[in-house]
C-alpha cells in the first residue's frame, strides 16, 4: 500500500471521487488565544494491490511541537476495495476534524497510521495574521 497524496482542506466528501474546498492550507491564522477551529478535513488517497484490499485500520493524531496529543486519537475502519479490474485498487478518506482547540502559536502535525504503518505526517502552523507592510518602493511601469 502506498500514499498517492494526502493534504488538510475546509472540506471534502468522498464518493466515487474526492470533491475539496480550500485545498492545501497549512497554517491557521487567529488573533487570539487559545483558539477554536471549528472544522477541517484531513484528506488522503491509497493505492493497494489487488492482495492488500480489504477492511484497514486508520489512527489519525494531531500533535504539538512537542509531541504531545491535542485531541484524542481518532480511530477508524475503511475498506479497499476489489479492483473492477486490474492489479490495483484505491482507497480514499475524508476525515473530518471538529472543533480543535489550539492552546498556543506554534507547529502542530496530523499523523495517520494505517495497519501499523505510519502513512502521513502534515506540518500546521497556527499564528498570528501576518502584518499588512506599508510598500517601501512605487515602481511606475510604462
Amino acid at each position: 500500500m502506498k500514499l498517492d497524496f494526502a493534504f488538510i482542506c475546509d472540506y471534502a466528501d468522498v464518493s466515487r471521487k474526492i470533491n475539496a474546498l480550500g485545498i492545501g492550507f497549512d497554517t491557521i491564522f487567529t488573533k487570539e488565544f487559545p483558539c477554536k477551529h471549528p472544522l477541517f478535513y484531513l484528506v488522503l488517497q491509497l493505492r493497494s494491490s489487488i492482495v492488500e484490499m480489504g477492511e484497514k485500520n486508520i489512527e489519525v493524531r494531531l500533535i504539538d511541537e512537542d509531541g504531545k496529543d491535542m485531541i484524542p486519537a481518532a480511530k477508524a475502519k475503511f475498506t479497499i476495495p476489489k479492483p473492477p479490474s486490474g492489479t490495483e485498487s484505491v482507497g480514499r478518506i475524508a476525515m473530518a476534524l471538529r472543533n480543535v482547540e489550539f492552546p498556543r502559536q506554534g507547529s502542530y502535525s496530523i499523523h495517520a497510521v494505517i495497519d501499523g504503518y505510519d502513512m502521513v505526517d502534515i506540518p500546521l502552523r497556527v499564528s498570528e495574521p501576518p502584518r499588512k507592510q506599508e510598500p517601501t518602493d512605487t515602481v511606475d511601469l510604462q
